[in-house]
């Protein structure tokens, strides 16, 4: 038994996929950094050679700790076990979860998913592609086909074609954790994972999460510099390692041309933003009711929607962003002013410790994201399933977006 570090990283490398190459120049990264007594940076790395291996990543070389054929990243026990190993062999003061792979927000994969297309033509050819924008993990076709729609989306596995949805992700973490206990940072290094559906659903399994509104290239998050801040600072708390993580990635890609976008969200606080968000539904909702003024109201939502800051999935807006056009295309709604009011509070306002609390962009065409996105697509992009989570079992957003292509129908 190891003694008692400040932190554990633990690493949940799903790399059976065209991210293998880049998994192992992010192993080599994490090597220029390495273990020490106050920080154990454990990784679990499966990959297409249907082999899985745990490491303990040490200066200047990866020490093997087990041995194992490849697993299916996509099984939420897998990821159980895995915590649960890294928490009894490597105790540590605080932990961290970084899932590494393919990410897509809260939106679950088609039956019909070509995985085959994400394979690796070659490692260093892998390294350069993009992380993708639907998340995966793995199990068979044919098991996916035999799902309902509710139980179908993070981690690309494409050996074993399966992934984890967000609820498979909630339960695997809360499972890991002793009573009472979350993580103390839930780390993303995959796309588009920073959505108010996400944070709703993982909201009791960590204090803060980081993670990307946006895309993230194929070298995701820069872990030499990353952990050798934590090296010099070991008794770092969560929140200030949560701030620079993001803070590294954006410094990180602002030296190139990327557009990319890294925030951390105190999940302590998605309540409120979750609250405001659907008061702003029902304000919405009661607009688009009357018979006076129906059409411009519906006018003045599409146009709130068209200017809004998007990301690779244009269905994923910018929650900050529309709120302010909301409340701009519509000025004399009171309520709906209101309640964008208290969307723009519980994201950015230090004096009340918000839900975003630092937030980092590169390029000219994500300058205006705030730092967490919601769903709001066309019509013909909308998935029934989106009523299964957790954030719309409790609050109105997704009442809206019906509401809203019923209405917007009369128009067509």
């Amino acid at each position: 038994m190891a003694k008692t570090a400040q932190w554990t990283w633990l690493v949940y490398m799903a790399g059976d996929n065209n991210l293998e190459g880049a998994g192992k120049d992010d192993l080599a990264e994490m090597k220029q950094a390495g273990s020490t007594d106050d920080l154990n940076i454990i990784v679990q790395f499966d990959t297409e050679a249907n082999k899985t291996t745990r490491y303990r990543i040490e200066k200047g070389k990866l020490k093997v700790l087990q041995e194992m054929p490849g697993v299916n990243c996509g099984d939420p026990k897998i990821l159980t076990q895995f915590i649960d190993w890294g928490i009894q062999n490597y105790p540590a003061q605080h932990y961290l979860l970084d899932v590494w792979n393919h990410g897509g927000g809260w939106e679950n994969l088609p039956a019909d998913y070509n995985y085959d297309a994400i394979r690796s033509a070659s490692p260093r050819d892998a390294a350069r592609f993009k992380r993708l924008r639907r998340t995966l993990f793995r199990s068979s076709v044919d098991e996916i086909y035999q799902r309902p729609k509710s139980e179908r989306a993070i981690a690309i596995d494409v050996h074993s074609q399966d992934y984890l949805d967000n609820q498979e992700l909630r339960t695997a973490v809360s499972k890991a954790l002793p009573k009472n206990q979350k993580l103390d940072v839930l780390g993303c290094d995959a796309c588009l994972m920073n959505m108010v559906e996400v944070a709703y659903e993982m909201k009791d399994t960590a204090d803060y999460m980081v993670g990307s509104e946006e895309t993230e290239p194929g070298a995701g998050w820069p872990y030499d510099t990353i952990l050798k801040g934590l090296l010099k600072k070991p008794a770092m708390s969560s929140r200030d390692l949560a701030k620079s993580i993001s803070q590294t990635y954006g410094q990180y890609y602002a030296k190139s041309s990327e557009a990319t976008t890294q925030s951390v969200l105190d999940l302590g606080k998605i309540e409120a933003t979750a609250a405001a968000v659907s008061e702003l539904a029902d304000a919405l909702i009661a607009a688009l009711k009357k018979k006076t003024g129906r059409d411009k109201t519906i006018d003045a939502i599409i146009l709130a929607r068209q200017y809004t800051q998007k990301f690779a999935m244009p269905e994923y807006l910018d929650l900050g962003d529309f709120a302010r056009n909301i409340s701009l295309k519509l000025p004399r709604n009171a309520a709906v002013k209101a309640a964008a009011a208290k969307i723009l509070e519980s994201l950015d306002n230090p004096a009340k410790k918000a839900l975003v609390i630092q937030n980092n962009t590169s390029g000219a065409t994500m300058k205006k994201a705030t730092g967490i996105s919601i769903y709001f697509p066309e019509k013909k992009q909308y998935s029934p399933d989106y009523g299964d989570l957790l954030f719309n079992k409790t609050y109105h957003w997704n009442q809206f977006l019906i509401t809203f292509f019923q209405q917007s129908n009369r128009l067509g």
